[in-house]
């Protein structure tokens, strides 16, 4: 898929051969330190406050040469990849390539001042590389805007737990451990998707079920009902809460995982980026 090979690929940009060399003013162009600003991926804009926890690097990393290096912020590990210049076309391409040296994708660059503009396409979807800094929707391509960073600025990963939230005035807000999390997340939830309202019963034992809320009309009185949707296992991992679905009444979804990454958490409210990147809200119920 597009966004696991760019979490690996651009995250990740190539090998030094006979395109450019270490000794090219281009390549020396793409030395310091660098953070992600902007991120279009198949037409889905990522919010800028999501692009920390959507990319493995925490969107940032730096480059020397033709290294690029960073380190995933899902598991602590420092990680180096290696890219390829060709400065002959316009705009100016960029290749990445695995150990064996096979192309893993291509796309294109350019800079704007302190900003380096990157396209990329998936190497699974597409057979040629982009010609315009644009990633539609069906595109397969994924646009980034990198900003250039101070050497003062810090390029440490951004923590992965979320912030635990104090209801007492003046009390600073920390970052939980994964443990701390999960026991602050027993419970029920309320939040509201697309389809309205869905209550998520997480349970100290590591189970799960959810229900859509609906109201109905029975008796003349309109009545809340509360239909099973899917049930399962779940699990909080690297600033994640992971659900795994066992039963489920829509079968596309049987056996899938879903992970959502948490932002923020009180004894009332939970604050999350779903998989889709968009940031939603759960209530506390009990």
């Amino acid at each position: 898929m597009l966004r696991n090979w760019m979490l690996i690929g651009v995250c990740g940009l190539m090998i030094a051969g006979s395109l450019a060399s270490a000794k090219d003013s281009e390549v020396e162009r793409f030395n310091g330190k660098w953070k992600v600003i902007e991120l279009v991926e198949d037409g889905k804009v990522i919010p800028e406050e999501v692009i920390s926890e959507w990319l493995p690097s925490g969107g940032r990393f730096s480059i020397v040469d033709n290294a690029l290096q960073f380190t995933d912020h899902t598991d602590g590990k420092k990680q180096v990849k290696l890219f390829t210049l060709d400065e002959t076309q316009s705009p100016k391409g960029i290749e990445l390539q695995g150990r064996d040296k096979k192309r893993e994708s291509w796309g294109i660059y350019k800079f704007d001042g302190d900003q380096l503009i990157v396209c990329v396409s998936d190497p699974d979807d597409s057979t040629e590389r982009p010609t315009s800094f644009s990633a539609k929707a069906g595109s397969k391509r994924m646009l980034m805007t990198l900003q250039r960073i101070a050497e003062k600025e810090s390029t440490n990963p951004v923590p992965t737990g979320p912030k635990a939230i104090s209801e007492t005035p003046g009390k600073t807000a920390r970052y939980l451990t994964d443990d701390e999390a999960a026991k602050a997340i027993a419970g029920t939830w309320r939040l509201t998707d697309a389809l309205g309202s869905m209550i998520a019963t997480i349970s100290p034992d590591g189970t799960f079920s959810t229900s859509r809320e609906l109201q109905e009309l029975r008796m003349f009185k309109k009545t809340f009902v509360q239909t099973p949707i899917s049930s399962g296992n779940w699990s909080v991992k690297s600033g994640q809460l992971q659900f795994h679905i066992t039963a489920t009444t829509q079968i596309e979804r049987l056996n899938h995982k879903y992970a959502f990454s948490l932002r923020s958490l009180s004894a009332t409210d939970m604050i999350y980026v779903d998989p889709n990147g968009h940031i939603g809200r759960a209530i506390r119920v009990k």
